[in-house]
C-alpha cells in the first residue's frame, strides 16, 4: 500500500500570550514507525490537532500526500487517527460504535467486522465500551483509525492502558503497518516501548524541533563510542589502554569506561599487554537517555530536587 507523507512547514499557533507551536518544521516518510515525542507541554497535541483540521495555524502549515487534511473527500479512507480513546459514549456496544463510523465515511460494514477482529475485540464487540478497561477502548480507538484502511495513521499514546500482551501487540502491529507501506505516526512519551517499534524519532521541546533523527543514529550519537570493560587487574587495563590512546574512566572496584578505541582494539590493546579481563561490552545508551539530554532544558513542567533546586 503507499503511504503519503505528512510535511509540516514553518506550523505556529498562539494562544494569547503563549506560543505553543513555535515554526515547526518536519516530515513523516511512508515505510516507517516515527516517533513524536516532547515533554508535557512541548505543543504535541496542537501539532496534532492542526494536521487534522481540528486547529487552525496562526503561520504555516501541515499537508498530507500535498494536501490539507479538510480538502479529504472521505478523509478516513487516507487518514486513520487516534487522539483520544476516551471519546466514545459509554452507553453505545463497540460494533454500533464502528458501524456509525462506516456509514458516516461511506465504509462497508464488512470492514467492521475486519478491524474489530484485527484489534482482537471480536468476542466483545456487543459490550458497552462503558465497561471496557482503557487497554479496550484503546483497541477500539484504533479500529477506528483502520476502519477506512488508510495509508497514513496518526495515533496520540496508543500504548497507555494497554497490558503486556496489549503492548507487545502493538508494538508488531505498528511495525506491520509500515511494512505495508503506510506513513505511521506515533505519538507516546513511553521511550522504551518507542526504541522497540519507531525507526525514526521527531523531537520538540516548547514548540520548537529538538531532533530529527533515525532511531539509530540518535542512540549511536548519545552512546559516544564507549566501551565498558571488567578486568581483575584494573591498573595494568588503564595503563594499557591509554597507552593505545584511549580516554579511560575508573567505574568500579572492576570496571571501566573507555573511549576512543572500539571494542575490538579494546580487546587488542589488552591482550597485547597480557592484561586479563571477564567482559567487554559496548555501551549502548537508552532511548529514554537521548531524549532526556535533547529536553533537559527545554521542559515546561519541572520538579525539584530534594535541595529545592529545579528539575
Amino acid at each position: 500500500m503507499p503511504g503519503f507523507a505528512i510535511e509540516v512547514r514553518d506550523l505556529t499557533k498562539r494562544y494569547g500570550a503563549l506560543t505553543a507551536v513555535d515554526g515547526l518544521s518536519f516530515s513523516v516518510q511512508a515505510g516507517k514507525v516515527t516517533g513524536f515525542v516532547g515533554p508535557n507541554g512541548a505543543g504535541k497535541s496542537t501539532t496534532l490537532r492542526m494536521m487534522l483540521g481540528l486547529d487552525r495555524p496562526d503561520a504555516g502549515d501541515a499537508r498530507i500526500g500535498g494536501r490539507h487534511y479538510r480538502t479529504f473527500h472521505e478523509p478516513a479512507r487516507t487518514v486513520g487517527a487516534l487522539l483520544d480513546a476516551e471519546a466514545v459514549h459509554p452507553g453505545r456496544r463497540a460494533v454500533d460504535h464502528l458501524l456509525w463510523m462506516a456509514r458516516y465515511n461511506g465504509i462497508p460494514r464488512s470492514r467492521v467486522t475486519a478491524v474489530l477482529e484485527q484489534v482482537g475485540l471480536a468476542a466483545v464487540a456487543r459490550k458497552r465500551v462503558g465497561g471496557f478497561s482503557l487497554g479496550m477502548r484503546q483497541r477500539l480507538g484504533i479500529a477506528g483509525a483502520l476502519l477506512g484502511d488508510p495509508p497514513v495513521l496518526i495515533l496520540d499514546e496508543p500504548v497507555n492502558g494497554l497490558d503486556p500482551e496489549g503492548i507487545q501487540w502493538i508494538r508488531g502491529f505498528l511495525r506491520s503497518l509500515a511494512a505495508e507501506g503506510r506513513t505511521v505516526l506515533v505519538s507516546s512519551h513511553l521511550m522504551g516501548e518507542l526504541q522497540d517499534t519507531a525507526d525514526h524519532l521527531v523531537v520538540i521541546g516548547r514548540g520548537r524541533l529538538l531532533a530529527d533523527t533515525g532511531v539509530a543514529q540518535l542512540l549511536e550519537q548519545v552512546s559516544g563510542g564507549r566501551t565498558e570493560v571488567r578486568t581483575p587487574a584494573r591498573l595494568a587495563a588503564v595503563d594499557a589502554l591509554a597507552n593505545a590512546g584511549a580516554t579511560v574512566a575508573v567505574t568500579g572496584p572492576d570496571t571501566l569506561t573507555v573511549t576512543g578505541l572500539d571494542p575490538e582494539r579494546v580487546i587488542a590493546a589488552l591482550t597485547g599487554a597480557g592484561v586479563p579481563f571477564t567482559g567487554i561490552a559496548e555501551h549502548r545508551a537508552a532511548l529514554e537517555d537521548a531524549y532526556m539530554a535533547l529536553t533537559r532544558e527545554h521542559t515546561t513542567f519541572a520538579t525539584t530536587d530534594g535541595d529545592g533546586t529545579w528539575t
